[in-house]
């Protein structure tokens, strides 16, 4: 289906519902509709091509997301541009993806003019004005016909998101009409989401974890665009808003629970926090538990296959405080729609219950295409319309998934292999460390050394040997880090997965 379709039924089955709520006001889903279809058609009245690659270049705001769906409904392709990125990276990204036109605002013309000198046939449309020789976005919608919209094929490109992942190597992943509309299906439905429901949105706009909010819409919830996160603002955001949903990456949660009380009242309509990207160690998500209660839902994707697998909050209710705990490791069910095989490279199971591990196969409408440009790279990931994720996984008696490690994240130290996720598990019971991460670093003697990235709590200090030390009751001895390095932050994709390359450059060495 292509997605010009489900929000043509938007504007029909909602129209005076509230879509859109932030500092400015309410929209409608009838308003949101007609400006996102006129401004895909004032794009084409502008000369720009069906079919051609727009780059998106936004704070997250409402007109990211008119340009955003406006962009796809009305044949074009979306690239969302990540805002930190260098000059170098962000001109490189625009050129592999041969755009032909940006949306950006007047906060980003210093990027505009780097941009033009590069790519000088480049189309600007600016929000709000302040760029010279730009479009002016609301002058497009204005001009636009909201009847004349693209009646596309499912398989067009809606989508070129750009991923390092965690092999630092950046990778434009093709997302079609298809996929996103296997997401709109499958994810409203596994989450339950329903129109009654208010998601507050404080993440980036620009990944395509953006898919989160998109199935909001698809069920005619409401959108609350909460602006940039801060961690002591979240549980009055959640109380101003009347958010039913929100969601955040370990990190944020992590942060956030410095700031909540248990059966807080604030957070008294608050059902779920969609959680994703890494694994939250045992002793984060007990106290997470501790302090929400049940609310916290596990997710599982990739740029390559958004949102495979969810866990519900209401699992995290049982009072089998044995089966609570082996749950805090699970990434859910997978949701209907898509099939996950468990292929080679794994073992036999470290916890009772689950089967023997192998790597994440997924199968379904959610796949993607390929990578743009790389014929290479999207052969080895894909076969048989089956994608290989590296992840290594095994499932539960009722079907739950359980992500164990990652094929190429396996620490070789001497004749023994270690799973970082061991380490980390045991290294988060500290009560000093907030965050962790652990990765082997190359080592003449061992190969490689078991090492531990750590962030501390707020007004604590610990040595390096003290974190050692309390890995000995627990882990035998190979297994234990022979570094541990205090660092300021966990480097983390968008999705929250670990950046190991940037953790070696932390560690003063270059990427394997």
């Amino acid at each position: 289906m292509h997605l010009s379709i489900p929000f043509q039924s938007l504007a029909a089955q909602h129209g005076d519902r509230i879509a859109i709520r932030d500092a400015d006001g309410d929209v409608s889903y009838a308003c949101f509709v007609e400006r996102m279809f006129r401004l895909g058609s004032g794009l084409r009245k502008a000369g720009i091509p069906t079919g051609s690659a727009i780059g998106l270049l936004l704070p997250d705001i409402r007109a990211y997301l008119e340009a955003d769906y406006g962009i796809m409904v009305s044949g074009f392709v979306r690239v969302p541009l990540d805002p930190r990125l260098a000059e170098a990276e962000m001109l490189a990204q625009l050129e592999l993806a041969e755009a032909r036109a940006i949306v950006t605002t007047a906060a980003q013309a210093d990027r505009v003019a780097a941009i033009r000198k590069r790519l000088p046939d480049i189309v600007v449309v600016c929000v709000n004005g302040g760029i010279d020789e730009a479009l002016d976005f609301e002058a497009l919608i204005t001009a636009g016909d909201p009847a004349a919209w693209t009646k596309g094929s499912p398989d067009d490109l809606a989508a070129l998101n750009f991923s390092g992942g965690t092999t630092g190597r950046p990778k434009a992943t093709m997302i079609r009409h298809c996929n996103l509309a296997a997401v709109l299906q499958a994810v409203p439905k596994g989450f339950g989401i329903s129109k009654e429901d208010v998601f507050l949105n404080i993440r980036p706009l620009w990944p395509i974890a953006q898919v989160i909010v998109m199935s909001h819409f698809a069920a005619g919830a409401t959108v609350v665009l909460g602006g940039r996160f801060e961690a002591e603002h979240f549980a009055d955001q959640i109380r101003a808003s009347g958010a039913t949903r929100s969601s955040l990456v370990p990190t944020q949660l992590v942060r956030v629970l410095d700031f909540v009380g248990r059966d807080d009242p604030r957070l008294a309509r608050l059902a779920a926090i969609y959680v994703g990207g890494s694994r939250l160690p045992p002793a984060t998500f007990q106290r997470a538990l501790d302090l929400l209660g049940p609310r916290i839902g596990i997710l599982y994707g990739l740029t390559e296959a958004p949102i495979t697998t969810y866990l519900p909050p209401r699992d995290f209710a049982t009072q089998d405080v044995a089966l609570r705990e082996r749950l805090m490791g699970s990434s859910g069910y997978v949701l209907e729609g898509y099939a996950i095989e468990l292929g080679e490279g794994g073992s036999d199971p470290a916890e009772d219950g689950l089967t023997r591990s192998g790597e994440v196969v997924i199968r379904g409408g959610n796949v993607m295409a390929g990578y743009w440009k790389e014929p290479v790279l999207t052969e080895q990931a894909l076969r048989d319309g089956r994608l290989h994720t590296n992840d290594l996984g095994a499932f539960d008696a009722q079907g739950r998934l359980y992500i164990v490690g990652r094929l190429k994240d396996v620490i070789r130290t001497g004749a023994s292999s270690v799973l970082p996720k061991e380490v980390e598990d045991v290294i988060a019971t500290h009560p000093a460390v907030a965050e962790v991460a652990v990765t082997g670093l190359p080592d003449e003697e061992w190969g490689e050394i078991v090492t531990a990235f750590i962030t501390l709590r707020e007004g604590q200090q610990v040595g390096e040997q003290d974190i050692i030390a309390h890995c000995g009751a627990e882990l035998t001895r190979f297994k234990r880090p022979k570094r541990v390095i205090v660092v300021d932050e966990i480097p983390r994709s968008h999705y929250g997965k670990v950046l190991k390359p940037q953790l070696l450059e932390k560690a003063g060495m270059s990427n394997r």
